[in-house]
């Protein structure tokens, strides 16, 4: 009974960690395979090499930042294949700023947020003051 036992328990527990280790680099590679993004357009994007990325899909321990980068690009979310991985922090938008259709409003675009950023950068000088006084 006892050897029975035994093996019950070394069955279970080989199955639950066989499923705990999941090739990230498989998963990333059958992510672009149902992409229609092509690994070309894919690692123009991200801005590495082919190579890079073929490194990473042999990677069975990529790190959850590199597959939540790809995630990004290949519109997939990795979380539903790894629960240990957070949710992404935040979703970028399609367009995100409004592109400008005439000159006009892209000079419009250009100066207020020259203006925005010197506002802010003479907020900041005026913290650095305070702060060495103070």
């Amino acid at each position: 009974m006892f050897k029975y036992l035994n093996n019950c328990v070394y069955f279970f527990t080989f199955l639950n960690t066989k499923r705990r280790n999941i090739h990230r680099g498989e998963l990333l590679k059958a992510a672009v395979e149902d992409s229609p993004i092509s690994v070309t357009e894919l690692t123009r994007r991200m801005g590495i090499s082919r190579g890079t990325y073929y490194n990473h899909i042999e990677d069975a321990e990529l790190s959850f930042d590199l597959l939540e980068r790809y995630g990004r690009f290949l519109r997939h979310d990795f979380t539903q294949d790894l629960p240990s991985m957070k949710k992404y922090s935040f979703e970028e938008p399609e367009a995100p700023y409004n592109t400008p259709s005439t000159m006009q409003e892209a000079i419009e675009q250009r100066d207020h947020w020259r203006e925005k950023y010197y506002k802010l950068l003479e907020q900041f000088n005026q913290l650095l003051l305070q702060q060495k006084d103070g």
